[in-house]
């Protein structure tokens, strides 16, 4: 099972638990399911509307001790 966010243009949105396996058939499947769909996030691979697919890069980690104010 995944879980999937998504986001539609009239704020409606939330979380779906499925057996889908590949974000594309999620975004297939969301799209079918609800009007406007404009972006799915599965970790941090997303689709959005404006960008299609993409991947968000990892936030750095700070260094221990480091307070990260520099």
């Amino acid at each position: 099972m995944k879980s999937y966010l998504f986001t539609t243009a009239n704020n409606r949105g939330g979380v779906i638990l499925c057996n889908i396996d590949t974000l594309e058939e999620a975004v297939t499947y969301l799209d079918g399911r609800f009007e406007q769909v404009i972006r799915v996030e599965q970790g941090r691979h997303y689709w959005s509307k404006a960008e299609g697919y993409g991947e968000l890069e990892p936030l750095p980690v700070p260094m221990a001790g480091s307070s990260g104010n520099s």
